[in-house]
């Protein structure tokens, strides 16, 4: 009995880790909102990454994704506005074996502290000001920084990929 718990212990710790590190992209929008009209935008401030670098490379690969759907960055007479809010949020995970109320197991138990960035782009229609689009994704963060910013862009890309939204 203590084996077939043990297993399934480390069986749920194993699914929790794979979670933690899955990349996660929603999109949502108006659907009464014919985005044909739109093609330039200005950016406002929301809540950006706290790492000036971050901020910068965040918004870049936001100008990138906009300028390959044939929107144009306008400061005079945009058509939408974009915004965005960057978070980081810690978990903890347990790894390892160790002791509990009703079982015991050998070694020693590591407490991993996870940081999952999050982020959220919202797209505004400058007339109504009224939001017509979110994306939303999370991710988890490394130590390396090129790897962050290669799951940064790769998370960008996908938040992007059915923009804008098609017509019904």
């Amino acid at each position: 009995m203590k084996t077939f718990l043990a297993g399934v212990m480390f069986a749920g710790m194993c699914l929790v880790s794979a979670a933690a590190s899955a990349q996660t992209v929603t999109v949502d929008y108006d659907k009464e909102v014919d985005f044909a009209k739109f093609g330039s935008y200005t950016w406002v401030q929301g809540q950006p990454a706290s790492n000036p670098f971050v901020d910068k490379r965040i918004r870049g690969a936001i100008d990138a994704q906009l300028a390959s759907k044939g929107w144009t960055k306008s400061d005079s007479s945009p058509s939408a506005i974009v915004v965005y809010f960057a978070a980081v949020e810690s978990e903890r995970e347990l790894n390892g074996w160790g002791s509990g109320p009703r079982w015991t197991g050998f070694g020693t138990v590591r407490v991993n502290t996870i940081l999952t960035g999050q982020l959220v782009v919202d797209v505004y229609d400058t007339e109504t000001r009224e939001l017509v689009w979110r994306g939303f994704v999370s991710d988890t963060v490394s130590d390396n920084t090129e790897k962050n910013e290669k799951r940064l862009n790769e998370a960008v890309t996908k938040l992007f990929k059915q923009f804008p939204p098609k017509a019904h």
